[in-house]
């Protein structure tokens, strides 16, 4: 499978916020959206066991890129890391599904949608072991008050995740977030990767 890099470190939003975790960042996005570098970093083609034989700890997180343009390598990557008793994660845009034979085996799926991308929220909002981040700022893709306070009440509240976009570590716009988080009464995400510096 072609792989990105794998590494040992907190998770810094989300559901899984503060929890140590080995990520697994898998290589291609479909997606092209402003101020997003992943998909730059360099790539290698690894074999799932290999990929496999690098998790450390309890958690795994896969992430990307777009892990689902990977779907087959990363069916038999969750059933091989399910067999050593490992508690899976994994990021994804949504634009792709997941069969539910895999997503059962997914402790936590966090779906982060991006606004115009024609995702599957009628899919995804049925799940019960998915979260869906929204993510909002200034970029084409990110979503604006108005459009969340529009869609926020159909969805079920303690599953739904909003977080300010931003790679600085004062986190401009983030007390915004935490506003309108707390007015709709559903989750604020921190970037806490990004308050420390980390990865």
């Amino acid at each position: 499978m072609r792989l990105a890099e794998v590494f040992y470190s907190i998770q810094g939003e989300g559901p899984a916020m503060g929890r140590p975790a080995t990520f697994i960042r898998l290589a291609g996005c479909n997606l092209s959206c402003a101020g997003c570098d992943t998909d730059l970093k360099p790539w290698q083609d690894l074999a799932i066991p290999e990929v496999q034989s690098k998790v450390t700890g309890s958690r795994v997180i896969i992430t990307g890129g777009e892990p689902t343009l990977q779907m087959s390598e990363l069916a038999e990557l969750i059933r091989l890391l399910c067999l050593d008793g490992k508690e899976i994660h994994i990021e994804s845009n949504g634009t792709n599904l997941i069969p539910e034979e895999v997503l059962k085996n997914i402790r936590c799926v966090v779906i982060s949608p991006k606004r115009g991308s024609g995702f599957h929220l009628d899919f995804w909002s049925g799940k019960r072991n998915v979260h869906l981040k929204f993510v909002m700022g200034s970029a084409p893709w990110c979503w604006t008050s108005e459009q969340l306070e529009k869609l926020v009440p159909t969805l079920a509240r303690d599953r739904v995740w909003l977080m300010a976009y931003g790679a600085e570590q004062d986190m401009a716009g983030a007390a915004n977030v935490w506003d309108l988080a707390l007015r709709l009464g559903v989750n604020y995400s921190d970037r806490l990767h990004i308050r420390m510096m980390k990865r």
